[in-house]
């Protein structure tokens, strides 16, 4: 059974995205301070849920964190033109980080022919990876704000299909079991070298995977397992917490 650093749940996503809006926050303004003037630190956020509730629920508290101190990146995207509602990186932009001045917000390539790395999900996959190694060389994020899906994916990293050694940091995903085919994503190792992740997450949908994974499933079979860690936040509402062990809650 996995050992975690929290796990919280409430009642309602009205009542969750409240208690991950005032913790996220203050978590931020920390790692900013620990970071000294002058850096940034490295903010990991994923689509779906994150881009489409969690952070739109936070802007009223958006002046809370000085934004000129920390990058933001993607931990994966659908690889498709730019402006298809498909993309992470628009929904998060709209729904939050245009308000957030001064943020650096490093996007991924897209299937644009005239866009920078064009040419081929591998070619964009390459140019994104020379990104990485620029600005993060061998490290990892300083914290990751992600959900998860029914199957226990994190990421584009889906069940069955998960490199947990792959020696990149930055992966292409084709045929994924969810639509769009072609994805961009950050590998497993990436993603178990962060210094802290926060898992957020609701629904009846979520609650046998999450139940599995808690109770020690193999990140192989359940990707969302592999990085239920000491340093890992995870917040819930009843729905999704529903077949986790009562005696963790």
């Amino acid at each position: 059974m996995p050992q975690i650093h929290t796990l919280a749940v409430r009642e309602s996503t009205r009542e969750l995205n409240e208690a991950v809006g005032r913790a996220f926050l203050h978590r931020l303004r920390e790692l900013v301070d620990e970071a000294g003037p002058g850096n940034r630190i490295n903010l990991a956020i994923s689509g779906g849920g994150i881009t489409t509730s969690v952070l739109p629920s936070l802007l009223p508290r958006i002046g809370d964190v000085d934004w000129s101190r920390v990058r933001v990146w993607l931990v994966d995207e659908r690889y498709v033109p730019a402006g298809d509602p498909e993309r992470n990186d628009d929904q998060a932009w709209d729904g939050f980080f245009h308000a957030a001045t001064g943020v650096e917000f490093v996007h991924m390539p897209t299937s644009d022919q005239s866009a920078p790395g064009a040419g081929s999900l591998d070619d964009a996959t390459a140019a994104y990876g020379a990104t990485w190694t620029k600005l993060m060389g061998e490290e990892s994020f300083d914290i990751a704000l992600i959900g998860m899906g029914p199957d226990g994916h994190i990421c584009s990293l889906f069940p069955g299909r998960v490199d947990l050694n792959a020696s990149s940091p930055v992966l292409a995903v084709r045929h994924s079991p969810k639509p769009p085919p072609e994805r961009i994503t950050v590998s497993m190792p990436v993603m178990r070298r962060c210094r802290e992740v926060w898992l957020v997450t609701t629904g009846a949908a979520k609650a046998d995977a999450l139940g599995r994974a808690f109770a020690g499933a193999s990140p192989r079979d359940l990707p969302v397992a592999a990085v239920l860690s000491p340093t890992t936040r995870v917040y819930l509402d009843e729905a999704a917490a529903a077949h986790i062990d009562p005696a963790l809650l």
